[in-house]
């Protein structure tokens, strides 16, 4: 029978002794009531996406009745970063929807503009006001105005 060094020869093999999990537990077993240990431990298993391990070693301290309190929390922070690792990222606006966004602004205030200049003609007997040739250079302009500077945004 091939003893424990014989049978890890392989490089992906780790030993008990080399886990930083196990280490990390080996050390907080002697320090139990040090919240700060506690702490680290959990953070150390977030860090390692190790959570699983560290809980069984919370849920194998649970019986024993001097450690079952801090067992209990651990499990419940374990619990808490696991929660939070879930939460959903934030949802992007299409890239479709994001620039029809950008041109509502300029397209609602050009066409504001074209609509006041054509009841202004209208209300001071000006048909030349209302021409065509006017009324394009004033959606051009409003068009060229720099919209996303004057909102703020780099998109």
């Amino acid at each position: 029978m091939p003893g424990a060094a014989e049978a890890c020869q392989t490089p992906p093999c780790v030993s008990v002794n080399d886990d930083p999990i196990e280490t990390a537990w080996s050390a907080l077993l002697r320090e139990w009531e040090s919240p700060d240990g506690h702490k680290a431990f959990v953070a150390l298993a977030a860090a390692r996406q190790r959570l699983p391990d560290a809980a069984r070693h919370y849920r194998e301290s649970l019986p024993d009745a001097a450690r079952t309190e801090r067992a209990k929390q651990g499990i419940d922070a374990i619990l808490r970063v696991a929660y939070l690792s879930l939460s959903p990222s934030p949802r992007r606006e299409p890239a479709f929807t994001r620039g029809l966004r950008a041109m509502l602004l300029p397209m609602s205030a050009a066409m504001a503009l074209v609509v006041l200049t054509l009841w202004v003609a209208q209300a001071i007997h000006q048909p030349t006001l209302a021409s065509p040739w006017v009324l394009g250079a004033e959606v051009l302009g409003v068009l060229l105005i720099p919209w996303q500077r004057l909102r703020g945004r780099d998109e």
